[in-house]
């Protein structure tokens, strides 16, 4: 898997040379930093992508065991709750901007291989049509969560990374 979700940058590159309309949350305030994860991705525009890079979408099972390593950890970083310098998670309430943070993630909460925001900042689409991983909104975290939308939904919590 890539080491970090797929971003802003990223996307309008591919969204240039391909003519895909670039999802509209890109070039809104608190969403529009080049660094930061692309959202409002629906499943074929992930899975688009992710061919024009010569990539593919990670399955589940590869993604939890970026997650989780051989073991059975809570989290990507351990089993301490997540906290500031772990993921970037419960933002958009209690008078709080909405947004997602950079793209270059928070290295106190990378995984047993050294992937970065597997947990919170944005949902990430997976092979099989589900999102792992919970997001900027998300009240807690759980590896074990999974979103099942349909393959065209969108969100601001929604994004991708890559598998080769």
């Amino acid at each position: 898997l890539d080491v970090r979700p797929v971003t802003n940058a990223e996307y309008l590159r591919f969204s240039q040379e391909t003519g895909r309309e670039t999802p509209h949350w890109m070039f809104r305030s608190g969403f529009d930093d080049p660094h930061q994860p692309v959202v409002g991705v629906c499943y074929d525009d992930a899975a688009a992508f992710a061919r024009w890079a010569g990539k593919r979408l990670p399955t589940a099972k590869e993604w939890l065991r970026a997650a989780r390593g051989d073991d059975t950890r809570a989290y990507p970083w351990g089993e301490g709750y997540p906290e500031a310098g772990h993921a970037h998670f419960d933002q958009g309430q209690h008078g709080s901007p909405a947004q997602v943070a950079d793209g270059r993630g928070r290295s106190g909460g990378a995984g047993p291989f050294g992937h970065l925001d597997l947990a919170g900042n944005v949902w990430e689409w997976c092979a099989e049509g589900v999102l792992l991983g919970g997001f900027w909104g998300s009240k807690r975290l759980c590896l074990d969560e999974r979103l099942r939308p349909t393959r065209d939904d969108t969100s601001a919590g929604y994004g991708f990374r890559c598998a080769v």
